[in-house]
């Protein structure tokens, strides 16, 4: 597929200045679009910013994960997961839906997945990074789900061991 967050034109100061405005007074749809464009324009931690206090409090796992990503210093790494993420990629006014909009019917439907399979995805990435810096309650977690016959868990815990 392609990276639709690279190339074309940029929007102008003024359009910018529209979203800013819109986003500041709560258009969830606008600050999703502009945190897009921020990172586009290469403010990641502008975007990361405007994505963490616009969708945070709906999107934990979300946050809590690109959170540590940006704590490591990789702020490329955690816009990729607020792209990632629902809120983000479901926006009907962001970068993604204006892609699908240009595409066929067959095309357009390779490139829709559900929203419970990137939260499920979301929260494994979660606790394996967890896992990786020790924390207790992701180990446990990751052996419980091993033990109850999760393969990807045991699989995890494995990596994390050897």
């Amino acid at each position: 597929m392609a990276d639709i967050r690279s190339g074309g034109d940029g929007p102008t100061q003024d359009q910018t200045a529209e979203l800013r405005a819109r986003a500041e007074a709560g258009d969830r749809n606008a600050a999703g679009r502009l945190g897009e464009l921020l990172a586009k324009a290469g403010d990641l931690e502008g975007a990361l910013r405007l994505w963490a206090r616009t969708y945070g409090d709906d999107s934990p796992t979300t946050k809590r994960l690109a959170e540590l990503f940006a704590g490591d210093g990789d702020l490329a790494g955690a816009v990729r997961v607020w792209q990632f993420s629902d809120v983000v990629w479901q926006n009907p006014a962001g970068l993604q839906a204006e892609y699908l909009d240009t595409l066929d019917a067959l095309d357009r439907l390779e490139c829709e997945d559900d929203p419970e399979d990137w939260a499920f995805m979301e929260a494994e990435e979660l606790a394996e990074l967890l896992a990786q810096r020790g924390d207790e309650a992701a180990l446990t977690e990751l052996r419980a789900r091993a033990d109850a016959g999760d393969t990807a868990a045991a699989k995890r815990l494995a990596r994390l061991s050897g």
